[in-house]
């Protein structure tokens, strides 16, 4: 397999690259200080996004997309991820919301909803997980009772990235009961909800950020024509809009590993321990395991590239980036000792913000256990486990 970039490919990733790079140098908050700013930026870079043309990169022309690949969306994020750029406040409308609207909505709604995610007047969040139904997302409770012209939704999600800034919803519920159906797969649907009657409460993590929120549902009316679908099949919706999430993501989830690397490599030479054999050795191992993510992930993107889907690569590049992430923050915390972990100068309290987050790295997207319990049954062809 040929790793490199195509003549086309290393064009598109020169003229993004240096777009991105001279871009950030306006974001409004060159350092953010808290979440709020955080939040300034993710709203200012989509905007930017909008105006230089770089959305929706493998959408239809018909629909305002550039119709590429899909690997040249993962140039784009892996370009945008080593230069740290901030993530657009609609990142899940363009990557998860349009394409899966593309794949099952009908005419109708994609005349209605793809236009308004491109320019931004329409932000979105994914309301699948909810208590005792994350890594097991088809023990969802949510209940959906059909009423006149439409549906009311009554339930609880949580872990939702962006609803506290989105007027959207992909948005999982039960419209018949396992009971009903024979299987816990059978009976969901997925719906195109508005955000507009849903009680959102932001969860503060343990660095202070609040990327994800719990939604709470009391009677949210859905109209009829906001079915994503066919009525009882949101599962096989669903997988489309996991697959996106697995695909699209990968190759910015190994540019931020090796990003984190290279600012680790900067740490150790700065703490003057570039020659120390302990430090030596750990910072070859993350090298190597780095290299190894990016190299998983480009196996995966190739496989989308020729219209496969993720399968095991996109559990095995998903665990390897949890854990290497950690292994990395963990090491560059404790270079700085006592004092890097009270001092406030910008690089120690960036990476104990990071080293803080990254625990969560292991939970959001499927746990651990899970992604274990994929390789083994789909590519080592083990056993189901009970």
């Amino acid at each position: 397999m040929d790793f490199r970039d195509t003549a086309e490919e290393a064009a598109f990733r020169k003229e993004a690259a240096g777009w991105i790079a001279d871009t950030l140098t306006r974001v409004p908050h060159q350092h953010p200080a808290d979440h709020a700013e955080k939040t300034v930026n993710s709203r200012w870079w989509q905007e930017q996004l909008a105006e230089g043309g770089w959305l929706g990169i493998t959408w239809p022309k018909a629909y305002g997309g550039k119709e590429l690949p899909i690997a040249y969306e993962g140039i784009f994020n892996a370009e945008s991820a080593r230069r740290h750029a901030p993530v657009g406040i609609n990142m899940l409308g363009i990557l998860l919301a349009g394409p899966t609207i593309l794949v099952h909505g009908t005419q109708a709604q994609r005349d209605r909803y793809l236009p308004r995610i491109l320019n931004g007047d329409d932000i979105w969040c994914q309301g699948f997980s909810e208590p005792g139904a994350g890594s097991d997302l088809a023990g969802l409770r949510s209940r959906a009772e059909r009423v006149d012209g439409g549906w009311v939704v009554n339930g609880q999600k949580v872990w939702t990235s962006f609803a506290h800034a989105a007027n959207r919803c992909m948005l999982l519920a039960r419209t018949s009961t396992t009971e009903e159906t024979g299987s816990k797969h059978k009976g969901i649907t997925y719906f195109l909800a508005d955000t507009d009657d849903i009680d959102v409460r932001p969860l503060v993590m343990i660095n202070g950020d609040a990327d994800f929120n719990e939604m709470f549902l009391d009677d949210v009316h859905v109209p009829e024509d906001r079915v994503l679908g066919e009525l009882g099949d949101g599962w096989r919706v669903a997988l489309t809009t996991l697959s996106f999430e697995r695909g699209s993501l990968a190759f910015a989830t190994s540019a931020e590993a090796e990003a984190a690397l290279e600012r680790l490599i900067v740490r150790v030479r700065d703490a003057g321990l570039a020659d120390d054999a302990d430090v030596q050795r750990e910072i070859g191992r993350l090298a190597a395991d780095v290299r190894s993510l990016s190299l998983t992930t480009m196996r995966q993107m190739s496989a989308l590239s020729h219209g496969n889907a993720p399968g095991g690569d996109g559990s095995a590049v998903k665990l390897a980036w949890a854990q290497t992430m950690q292994a990395m923050t963990r090491l560059a915390v404790s270079l700085g000792g006592d004092a890097g972990v009270t001092t406030d100068a910008v690089d120690d309290a960036a990476w104990v913000s990071d080293f803080l987050r990254a625990k969560g790295n292991s939970v959001e997207g499927g746990t651990d256990e899970v992604q274990r319990s994929i390789i083994a049954e789909r590519v080592l062809g083990l056993p189901r486990s009970r």
